[in-house]
């Protein structure tokens, strides 16, 4: 029988709150579930992503991810939780949450870690990255996957049975119940899991925003289209992962420096907030690739006049007009993988 934390001192009393909570997890549980589906269905379709193929497999690597954490992780469990005011779901399901988040949280972070890093790659060696194929893509990602399992390894030979549903968050976590644990296993998984990917996110993001605006300057000196998309799609998601894990990073490292008060403001309220704000990065990218990526856009429109059964004509009329559109965007996408690094050198 799995223990709980203390309803009295931790739980959400007040019932608009908590269905407030529970209605946002169930938002977030469908935007991921349909989103990131379409997501893996477009990737398959060379016309829905007109970027470069290396950055379409990672994009479907991360889809992936984003399912399995709503699924198998906190999402779903989180939404039952809050509506029920308590665990219903078994002990097994417990262990499954626990250790499947420990695990998917990490990889999801260094795949997007991965999709930045490859863009700046892509626009600062171009002659290095002309050989890079979809299966490299798939190599690098399922290196992520595989060293991903080192966090819930590392707390299951510590002690696999230290779980708890708590109430703060409204999902059974890992208790760190020893003190050691929360002085040495806190900061580890936010060294491993938050601070090297925010790291590595940041780091080849900025430079990636610097390429923009040269690129942009010698797009207009020679009056071309300037090559902001693919580049605006990166930034974007970079932009949402940072504002979305930052305040988890806080948190498990500010731990080892912050008295340890189960009713404080730190280990009560920062926390429940910085684990909640967490789940933005896990619905986030179907609506930043609507906004951002215009092949996506048509891709979907066409599907949703496929699915609504509309007349052939009409059809092909809709896609007539987003071949059209989706030139334009070809050369801009053509230009930010291939010639930006020579416009740079001019």
């Amino acid at each position: 029988m799995i223990n709980s934390s203390d309803y009295a001192t931790f739980g959400i009393h007040n019932r608009t709150e908590r269905y407030c909570w529970a209605v946002y997890h169930i938002l977030v549980l469908l935007s991921s579930l349909i989103g990131d589906t379409l997501i893996l269905y477009a990737s398959f379709h060379p016309s829905a992503f007109k970027v470069n193929k290396v950055i379409v497999t990672v994009i479907r690597h991360i889809a992936v991810a984003d399912l399995v954490t709503a699924v198998f992780s906190d999402i779903l469990s989180g939404a039952v939780s809050l509506i029920a005011d308590s665990w219903v779901l078994g002990d097994t399901l417990c262990y499954v949450r626990v250790y499947v988040g420990y695990y998917i949280y990490p990889t999801g972070n260094y795949l997007v870690a991965a999709l930045t890093s490859t863009k700046f790659l892509l626009i600062k060696c171009t002659s290095r990255t002309k050989s890079w194929t979809p299966l490299s893509a798939h190599l690098i990602c399922g290196v992520i996957w595989i060293c991903a399992g080192i966090t819930p390894i590392l707390m299951l030979a510590v002690d696999k049975h230290d779980i708890q549903f708590d109430y703060v968050v409204y999902n059974c976590d890992y208790k760190f119940s020893d003190k050691l644990m929360r002085k040495v296993m806190k900061p580890t998984i936010s060294f491993l899991v938050f601070i090297i990917p925010n790291i590595v996110v940041i780091g080849t993001t900025v430079p990636t925003l610097s390429y923009l605006r040269t690129a942009s300057t010698s797009a207009r000196r020679v009056q071309r289209p300037v090559p902001w998309q693919g580049t605006l799609t990166v930034v974007t998601t970079a932009a949402v992962f940072c504002f979305s894990t930052l305040p988890s990073a806080v948190y498990y490292a500010g731990s080892v420096f912050v008295k340890y008060d189960p009713s404080g403001h730190f280990n009560l309220h920062f926390q429940r907030i910085a684990y909640f704000i967490l789940k933005i990065n896990i619905c986030s990218n179907f609506y930043i690739y609507t906004l951002t990526i215009r092949s996506f856009r048509s891709f979907l429109r066409s599907l949703f006049l496929r699915v609504t059964s509309q007349t052939p004509a009409y059809l092909s009329e809709g896609e007539d007009e987003d071949e059209d559109e989706d030139e334009g965007e070809e050369e801009d996408e053509d230009e930010d993988e291939g010639e930006g690094p020579q416009e740079e050198g001019n």
